[in-house]
């Protein structure tokens, strides 16, 4: 009898465990899981890169005993996705360490098609960042975003909120098993979630949620979205977490400003100088993607002044001046971003691959150039030369 696929994506989860990228390692010296599988408990030791923990779990644990997990799972109304499906989340497909296996309640919405955005934030927040995140969540839900968060107390339960009042759809993504009975309070909230939107995790039924599973979740929530929005944070935070996994996996980090003496501002605000676009309102947060969504984003909802590119009239070509003298004291990573721009708009991402230096780099080097008037700056973190 055949075995589902997916079951070599649970069975190597369970050794590996959460927030792994070594299987990105197999895939490039195995065709598929099914070889790698099929070679052995000799050859994976020759690969040289596997714990002896693992190589026990990898022994221990069968296809077979994955294969019963996921009947059990879906026998108790969940789904379980991995990276051979179709319906896998694509932005996750995108980070280092994708979850070789999703447990799903309910229906995740199609990410490539539908701006999302995280929004994270401390679980003693106070009243006035508990109505900031549930205006944020309203807003950005109203015009079409989905809202992921953490199913926490505090920011991510008013997040949560805030986009079901608006009818919108949001994704919690937890860091214990969906079934577990982790904050009941909140269980009838999850259960709107599930309705609307998705809860998901990476760990099977019944998993507990030990401390340290939710900075390895943390990941999942800004992979999915295009950005985080991070609302009241203290010093140290999870959320703060968040914010990193955000950068490095090329993603972007907003933040709501907080007053200087609040217990919950230094971490905001120290995101803001560290280079996250403060923001006040959702129409600040959508406007960087408008050159993505143009049919999801409605510039009238949102109220904010940003002109969108017209293909039918597009922007008179704008050609290198030769007035423009570049600073004899540029860093390397400027000069580098300089060299790169032309007269066409270009987007960071595609700034970070002509020049291999890393978004939260390009970003300082931008402000480095803008300072000197030797870049342009459009909506949506496009850059040209200068006019």
């Amino acid at each position: 009898m055949a075995v589902n696929k997916r079951a070599y994506w649970v069975w190597l989860q369970h050794a590996l465990g959460a927030g792994s990228s070594k299987q990105n390692r197999i895939l490039t010296n195995y065709h598929n899981l099914e070889h790698f599988y099929a070679a052995g408990r000799e050859s994976w030791l020759l690969e040289g890169y596997f714990t002896q923990n693992e190589l026990g779990k990898l022994s221990a644990y069968s296809v077979s005993d994955a294969a019963a997990l996921i009947e059990y799972t879906e026998k108790i109304g969940q789904k379980v996705l991995t990276p051979d499906c179709e319906d896998y989340p694509e932005p996750l497909r995108q980070i280092h360490n994708p979850p070789c296996a999703l447990y799903v309640k309910g229906t995740l919405p199609d990410f490539s098609s539908i701006p999302a955005i995280a929004i994270v934030g401390t679980r003693k927040a106070t009243a006035t960042g508990i109505t900031a995140a549930r205006s944020f969540a309203f807003e950005l839900a109203k015009l079409g975003a989905v809202i992921v968060s953490g199913g926490a107390l505090g920011i991510d339960t008013a997040a949560h909120k805030g986009a079901l009042q608006a009818g919108g759809k949001t994704v919690c993504v937890l860091g214990c098993g969906i079934d577990y009975n982790y904050l009941m309070s909140n269980a009838s909230l999850r259960e709107s979630v599930s309705l609307s939107g998705a809860v998901l995790s990476e760990y099977p039924p019944h998993t507990q949620p030990v401390n340290s599973n939710f900075p390895i979740r943390n990941r999942i929530i800004s992979g999915l979205a295009l950005g985080t929005l991070v609302i009241e944070a203290a010093g140290k935070s999870g959320s703060l977490i968040t914010a990193q996994c955000a950068l490095e996996q090329g993603r972007d980090v907003f933040a709501v400003p907080s007053g200087i003496y609040s217990p919950v501002s230094q971490g905001v605000n120290n995101l803001i100088k560290s280079g996250a676009k403060p923001v006040s309102n959702a129409g600040e947060i959508l406007e960087e993607y408008l050159y993505r969504f143009p049919d999801k984003i409605n510039l009238n909802d949102i109220g904010a002044n940003v002109i969108l590119p017209d293909p039918a009239n597009p922007e008179p070509e704008v050609t290198r001046p030769n007035t423009v003298k570049l600073p004899e004291n540029l860093s390397a990573d400027a000069a580098s971003l300089y060299a790169a721009l032309t007269e066409e708009p270009c987007h960071i991402s595609d700034l970070e691959k002509q020049t291999g230096i890393p978004t939260p780099r390009l970003l300082t080097a931008v402000t480095e150039l803008e300072l000197s008037d030797c870049i342009r700056s459009y909506s949506g973190r496009r850059y040209s030369l200068p006019g």
